[in-house]
């Protein structure tokens, strides 16, 4: 296991110790029955729940953190970028580069999320919003597969092939690896063209 694993792997287990201890707290060190249990797994972060059935590994985890870095630094960019021009003494308009690191997953990201937008317009392929809600929404893997009509199952393989295709889109891997990974991404949910009126 990898440093970086370990390390997600150990806090995420020190999160649930927590809510164990909060849980048996509040009902006098009876949390409920095994039905409690398995219901309340259902409503913990996907990429926990992925991590934890070992769907998932420290590639996909660096893919997620790469998204969740290009998101927030193009949403913290527009925000900043109004209170900068109030401060225009330093003769530029503050328009600060991102560091070579935010700037390539920005880069990456948008060509990403362009591909997958691509596909949903062409063939109603709901990854992009698959990947938005487990990886920046953080919405439980029950909850994104009500929302988009697919089952538990074929979500939880939707975020696991979707970081690995973001990975790969990434140099995160690379060789006959890459292609795979892209390969199997396409092929997660069904390719249909949306229906057209007229």
């Amino acid at each position: 296991m990898s440093r970086r694993l370990a390390i997600a792997y150990t806090r995420m287990q020190r999160e649930i110790r927590k809510v164990e201890a909060e849980a048996r707290e509040a009902t006098a060190g009876d949390p409920g029955t095994g039905q409690t249990i398995i219901k309340l797994t259902r409503h913990q972060p996907p990429l926990r729940t992925l991590l934890e059935g070992r769907k998932i590994g420290a590639v996909e985890l660096q893919a997620a953190e790469q998204i969740v870095l290009a998101v927030f630094a193009v949403s913290v960019r527009g925000r900043l970028a109004a209170a900068l021009l109030e401060h225009v003494s330093h003769g530029r308009q503050g328009d600060n580069p991102w560091p070579a690191t935010v700037a390539m997953a920005v880069r990456t990201y948008q060509q990403w999320q362009n591909h997958w937008s691509t596909e949903w317009k062409l063939t109603r392929n709901p990854m992009l919003e698959v990947i938005w809600s487990a990886v920046i929404d953080e919405r439980p893997i029950s909850v994104i597969a009500e929302e988009t009509g697919h089952g538990r199952a074929r979500t939880a393989r939707a975020i696991m092939h979707g970081l690995r295709h973001y990975a790969a889109c990434a140099g995160l891997v690379t060789g006959n690896q890459r292609q795979a990974w892209i390969a199997a991404a396409q092929h997660v949910f069904d390719r249909r063209l949306p229906a057209t009126s007229g």
